[in-house]
């Protein structure tokens, strides 16, 4: 019997999720614990399981689309419904009736295929091949299980249609008379624009794109900045990196020694680990630091929780651990979710200063910049000393200037003076 494939709650606060990604097309044959679709909620994509064994009979929701929890994506059709023809069997023929005529040949195209309401029967890619090539899917004969619409039908179509356009083409040019010679040059036509790539904003980036909107349009956003030394630090991380590789398996990254630092100065300045929530400003109890993971289709913010109950170590080895999920697409909802405070850091691209966009509903985020060796005046004498940007976005609504600016002033002491990361 049939079985449906419904999009899941995957946290307590999900109410809708989108589908980013077919993982079966329809008429494939699917095992009970393949994955079968990727699911994109608020903040992470998920694959979700095929729940039984059998072939994937309709893909009800399409790439793209977000819908409620608990909407049936698809179904699977099991048992007898769900067989299909093994090599050496062919489907019977269909009897013909008193006044129809057999097929003239076995190799016939089938009709195009449609379901029970009339709609076509195709499968994703074909309609995504067909929308591109403006090809009507209603003339299309499909040749995949039960006559099936795939894209090797939609290609064959397009072809045939280019060809008919081609030859019509010629044929109204030659029955055109010829025209008489021009009084004086025509002018070239404008060259025409060149060719570009639509890429859809779909899935991850659509859900990035609706949340920095949201972001702008919600927030008060100030940015202040600092320049730390970062010279004890860096030999802080130079004596730590040979001991940690050998015991840990571990290099020690100037992110982790950040997040140790701004964990740290949360719990002094509760104010930057606040959110407002409609008339009141809640200040969180937990220190719970995002810190961003670029992927190739996007941003992810995996969450170190209570980081400010975490070692260095322990920190580092949760980023570690977040971090290869992330880029693995192996992360769970709980690995994004509760998050007071980002740390996103561009330095290793070369970037010195910028200005982070606030990770709703949290108050701040620490935006880090490269570590370069620059002139700086020390004890009289200029010298040149490794030095790094800080950015700090706030909300003016949650947090006022000064607070904000003694919360960063905290954080670069403490990596200026790297032994506070230490106890």
């Amino acid at each position: 019997m049939p079985v449906e494939v419904r999009m899941p709650q995957l946290a307590l606060s999900m109410t809708e999720g989108t589908v980013g990604k077919w993982l079966k097309t329809e008429g494939e044959t699917v095992q009970a614990g393949e994955p079968l679709v990727e699911v994109l909620t608020e903040k992470v994509a998920t694959e979700i399981a095929a729940p039984a064994s059998g072939v994937l009979q309709k893909i009800m929701v399409p790439e793209g689309a977000t819908v409620p929890v608990d909407t049936v994506l698809a179904v699977i059709a099991t048992g007898e419904e769900g067989a299909t023809p093994t090599v050496g069997q062919q489907p019977a023929p269909a009897q013909t009736t008193a006044g129809e005529a057999a097929p003239a040949s076995a190799h016939a195209a089938p009709a195009p295929a449609t379901e029970d309401r009339g709609r076509v029967f195709a499968s994703p890619a074909a309609r995504r091949l067909a929308r591109e090539h403006g090809v009507d899917l209603r003339q299309v004969r499909g040749t995949g299980p039960g006559g099936r619409i795939i894209m090797r039908d939609v290609l064959r179509v397009a072809a045939e249609l280019a060809e008919r356009a081609a030859v019509a083409v010629a044929e109204t040019a030659r029955a055109a008379p010829t025209p008489p010679a021009p009084a004086a040059p025509t002018p070239a036509p404008a060259p025409a624009a060149p060719a570009a790539r639509a890429i859809p904003l779909a899935g991850m980036r659509r859900i990035i794109a609706e949340r920095m909107v949201q972001s702008r349009q919600t927030t008060a956003p100030v940015t202040l900045t600092v320049e730390v030394d970062m010279a004890e630090a860096v030999k802080l991380r130079q004596q730590l990196l040979g001991e940690w590789e050998r015991t840990h398996g571990l290099r020690l990254s100037y992110t982790d020694l950040i997040v140790r630092a701004v964990a740290k100065a949360l719990r002094e300045h509760p104010r930057l680990n606040a959110s407002l929530v409609g008339d009141e400003i809640r200040l969180h109890e937990e220190i719970n630091i995002g810190v961003a993971v670029a992927l190739d289709d996007g941003l992810i913010v995996p969450v170190v929780h209570q980081a400010d109950r975490k070692s260095l170590l322990e920190i580092a080895l949760a980023i570690r651990d977040l971090a290869d999920r992330a880029r693995r697409n192996a992360l769970t909802p709980a690995d994004v979710a509760g998050g007071t405070f980002t740390v996103t850091n561009l330095g290793m691209y070369g970037t010195d200063i910028f200005t982070p966009i606030i990770n709703p509903p949290e108050c701040a985020i620490l935006g880090v910049g490269r570590i370069v060796e620059r002139p700086a005046v020390r004890e009289g004498q200029l010298v040149a000393r490794p030095l790094m940007w800080l950015s700090l976005t706030f909300d003016h609504r949650i947090v006022d200037g000064a607070p904000a600016a003694q919360f960063l002033q905290r954080v670069q002491e403490i990596l200026e003076k790297p032994y506070l990361l230490l106890v």
